[in-house]
């Protein structure tokens, strides 16, 4: 047996030993008397004595939950192996579709370029004909849908009409399907959100970037009208149609009153119906420009993060983000079988460059492949976290992979990917884990793998 290279042991602030494991995410309270115990066996299993029936199970639980492991297992080969595995899977079809690139708002971090462009009848068969022609060999389609807004009344049609063909085919091909929204909720009202779930449309992500008067001041319509009320009363209506989760999108402007909008869920009863996750908002994209003094580093995000989350735990409020291990490929970009559909037919690989230039392809459902959409294509599939020392040595990458494949490759001479917040706040992270009792205390670690 060996140590894994994933293991981390701390004290926490309040004095008790914490152990973790980044491949399993399991987390277990050390009584300090066995301490001196777990760190010599993980520091020579073979030859530390396990005398006695309480170090024989401390010693089994080390096991089952990863903190110990055969001395012929490769941890990075099966790590990569596994990235491998996934990333280039042919009997899952990941696509998300973008009816149309126009928008009913104007936020002013937003990275798009609202182009009052939407997907023809044309374009739309020539996805069901690309979506057929794969269809013997796969096992799982799974849709966003994205935008612009894809609820706009000249891009719902497209949602319907495709979703119905996708269903349809699904059905007859015996593949599972499943699809999400991601929309600003302005038009989601209940008959949208009943006719969606019908539609297959079991996930939505809405953005909140409150309370109200910060949300309004960001994510306005294009007149300048606030939008936070109606976004609010549509979830309230159909919460129970779907599983939902709220953005707030985190910059040193919004940053303190962050929990304001939780508050304003609880009070309106959905606090235990939504998960709330926090994203930060980047000097990226075509708007960002604007706001780039307002916008926080990686680590400064992570230090935020980890603030509000305390303050969220003190107040009793469902804020919490906890550490979960990538079974494979980070997102929809490096997957060899992950496309997204721009309204004109051109296929992306990140949802970042739908609203580019046709340069930016990878291909088209249209026409057939050029050259230059082959080598941009080659590009994201020959993307490896792994070939970058910084990832091979952390010692969190289970958790992480090298990050968002689009911030890594824009910074080719950096020895590592684009580091997720856990890399900079995990300890304190698994303190508050810890503290609201999402683990046993004890000897015994307790495994507690999510999924992204």
């Amino acid at each position: 047996m060996k140590a894994s290279r994933y293991n981390r042991i701390f004290q926490a602030a309040d004095g008790t030993w914490l152990a973790f494991n980044s491949w399993s995410t399991a987390l277990a309270e050390l009584d300090e008397p066995n301490l001196p115990f777990v760190r010599a066996l993980l520091a020579d299993p073979e030859q530390t004595p396990v005398d006695s029936d309480e170090k024989r199970a401390i010693r089994e639980a080390l096991i089952d939950a990863h903190f110990l492991v055969d001395d012929a297992v490769d941890e990075l080969g099966e790590l990569q192996a596994d990235l491998v595995r996934d990333r280039f899977r042919t009997d899952q079809l990941c696509l998300t579709i973008a009816p149309t690139l126009d928008c009913n708002f104007r936020c002013d971090y937003c990275y798009e370029e609202h182009l009052k462009v939407h997907m023809s009848t044309r374009v739309q068969d020539a996805l069901i004909g690309f979506i057929e022609a794969q269809a013997k060999r796969l096992e799982q389609i799974a849709v966003t849908w994205y935008g612009g807004e894809p609820l706009l009344p000249k891009a719902y049609p497209v949602v319907q009409r495709l979703s119905q063909k996708m269903v349809e085919l699904s059905k007859e091909r015996g593949i599972k399907y499943g699809a999400e929204i991601v929309t600003n909720g302005f038009f989601l009202d209940r008959p949208k959100m009943e006719e969606l779930a019908a539609l297959g449309v079991d996930r939505v992500q809405v953005t909140l970037d409150g309370p109200r008067a910060a949300h309004d001041a960001r994510r306005h319509l294009i007149g300048g009208r606030g939008t936070y009320d109606r976004i609010l009363e549509n979830m309230q209506s159909c919460a129970d149609l779907a599983s939902f989760q709220v953005r707030v999108n985190v910059d040193r402007r919004n940053a303190m009153s962050t929990l304001e909008v939780l508050e304003d869920l609880v009070r309106i009863g959905l606090g235990g119906k939504i998960r709330v996750y926090l994203a930060q908002v980047t000097e990226e994209g075509a708007a960002c420009g604007n706001i780039q003094e307002f916008c926080y580093s990686r680590e400064e995000f992570a230090r935020t993060e980890v603030e509000l989350y305390r303050a969220a735990a003190e107040r009793n409020l469902p804020l919490a983000r906890y550490p979960f291990r990538i079974a494979g490929a980070f997102c929809v970009a490096d997957r060899l079988n992950g496309w997204v559909v721009s309204p004109t037919g051109a296929l992306f690989k990140c949802w970042h460059d739908v609203t580019m230039s046709p340069e930016k392809s990878v291909a088209s459902l249209l026409d057939p492949q050029q050259p230059w959409q082959k080598v941009n294509e080659d590009r994201w599939l020959q993307w490896n976290p792994f070939h970058r020392s910084g990832c091979r040595d952390c010692s969190v990458a289970p958790l992480c992979h090298g990050g968002c494949p689009v911030e890594a490759m824009a910074h080719p001479t950096s020895d590592r990917g684009s580091c997720e917040p856990f890399k900079f706040h995990l300890e304190p992270l698994l303190e508050l884990r810890h503290k609201r009792a999402d683990v046993a205390t004890g000897n015994v670690p307790v495994r507690d793998v999510a999924c992204r």
